[in-house]
């Protein structure tokens, strides 16, 4: 197919009056390329720059995936170690119906855990540490039997705190050290990005776009980090997908590469990743606030990633989507 340049996409979604400012990026073995345009702030003086930070919502999954297959490399923790081997007696209170669920079935969302802790939980658990989240939802049952599909953020936030356990040091910590540094991605963090930034937004009934800011209420709450906090350039995106689409053997074997890009199940997910009828990997993720998607294609030789900063995702989802799929060339004949 014929593929269209990540500048000209970036215009393209920026000139839309539903988008204040779109990133687009594509990336192979041998070359990069990443483009934004548009408003930090809608309504606002501020044109984005090539430096600054995208908000990808659960993409940020296969990032928790990849820090647990470093983990496991290193002999911290097992693929098929249980929530209550490693949580057991910092939840003593967890329902039985956990005691056996293994990081690999919370990875590809197979433990029937519910997608997340709830409204009014959530509101009540605020700022908190993740442990009172994780113990709230291991004090619940499954909502469906386990070793089906069942999509769930609480699942990831619950993976993140048996990895915190066995390395004795924060998700957050953990990942900086384990896979942003030795991928040379420097710029990234948690949250809203904060300063001279983008901000993502919501779409008021009648009074259009509108800015969310930087305090409370601009991202989910902390606990669900790995589940989707992670912001990060353009560039430093696409330095992740490269690591992914090469399998970089310096950083993890070929053996974990392909444990975390195996499908599993009738939705054929893999850790962090759907999966394709093509075999090309593919997440998209959200906040409410922003609407980010990257697609890794083995086949090809190529990846790419699309962000906007808002969350109006009736509205922006399509164009969204269909600018990663320009960005694409396509395996070749």
């Amino acid at each position: 197919m014929a593929q269209t340049l990540p500048q000209d996409v970036a215009e393209a979604l920026a000139a839309d009056v539903r988008v204040p400012a779109a990133t687009a990026g594509y990336v192979t073995a041998e070359t990069h390329e990443a483009a934004v345009a548009g408003q930090r702030v809608y309504g606002a003086l501020g044109e984005v720059e090539l430096g600054d930070a995208w908000h990808i919502g659960s993409l940020t999954k296969s990032m928790t995936a990849t820090l647990a297959a470093r983990l496991v490399e290193q002999g911290l923790i097992e693929w098929d170690s249980t929530i209550g081997g490693v949580l057991g007696e910092a939840v003593p209170d967890m329902a039985e119906a956990w005691v056996d669920i293994t990081l690999s079935q919370l990875l590809t969302h197979a433990s029937g855990m519910e997608e997340n802790l709830g409204r009014m939980r959530t509101l009540w658990l605020g700022d908190g540490p993740r442990s009172d989240y994780v113990r709230q939802i291991l004090s619940g049952e499954p909502v469906e039997a386990p070793g089906g599909f069942r999509y769930s953020n609480a699942g990831y936030v619950v993976a993140g705190a048996m990895l915190e356990a066995v390395a004795r040091e924060s998700w957050e910590d953990l990942l900086v050290r384990e896979v942003f540094a030795p991928l040379s991605i420097e710029g990234a963090g948690f949250g809203a990005p904060q300063g001279e930034a983008l901000q993502g937004h919501s779409v008021g009934l009648f009074v259009g776009l509108q800015p969310a800011g930087q305090g409370r209420g601009s991202d989910n709450i902390p606990a669900m980090g790995p589940a989707g906090r992670v912001h990060l350039s353009a560039e430093d995106m696409l330095r992740y997908l490269r690591a992914h689409l090469e399998r970089d053997d310096g950083f993890l074997s070929l053996e974990s590469w392909l444990r975390l890009h195996q499908p599993v199940g009738p939705e054929t997910y893999a850790m962090g990743w759907g999966v394709n009828a093509d075999g090309a990997l593919q997440h998209s993720g959200s906040n409410t606030l922003w609407y980010a998607v990257a697609v890794v294609d083995h086949s090809a030789g190529e990846a790419a990633f699309v962000a906007v900063n808002t969350g109006d995702l009736e509205n922006v989802r399509e164009i969204v989507d269909q600018a990663l799929s320009q960005l694409l060339t396509g395996p070749p004949d």
